[in-house]
């Protein structure tokens, strides 16, 4: 039986005020680092905070399980998170990432 491959990708506005909210993030007596607002955003996604702060567009895959980031790429205004079961590429055919949609067009 083919196993079907469950992708999703996340396009988050770096800029928008529900992201200028603090967020309490678990400490190993580590002292925090000064980071940009995007280096956050991003920090706070790889320790797995993503679901309890977007539980609305946060997936599982077939065993219910949340799907991992494999991948995480910062632009000017926005952050692409790729999310998947497995670590497979995800098409850029298929992308919702404008800067990736414009690579790949062909002007006439």
């Amino acid at each position: 039986m083919k196993q079907n491959n469950h992708n999703q990708e996340i396009l988050l506005n770096s800029h928008c005020s529900f992201f200028k909210r603090e967020y309490a993030e678990k400490l190993d007596g580590k002292q925090q680092k000064k980071l940009s607002q995007k280096e956050k955003i991003a920090e706070l996604c790889w320790n797995g905070l993503l679901p309890s702060i977007l539980p609305e567009i946060s997936e599982a895959d077939a065993q219910n399980k949340p799907l991992t980031i494999w991948e995480i790429n910062a632009t000017q205004h926005l952050i692409d998170i790729r999310l998947g079961a497995l670590n497979d590429n995800l098409n850029d055919e298929y992308s919702i990432n404008p800067y990736v949609h414009l690579t790949l067009k062909e002007y006439n």
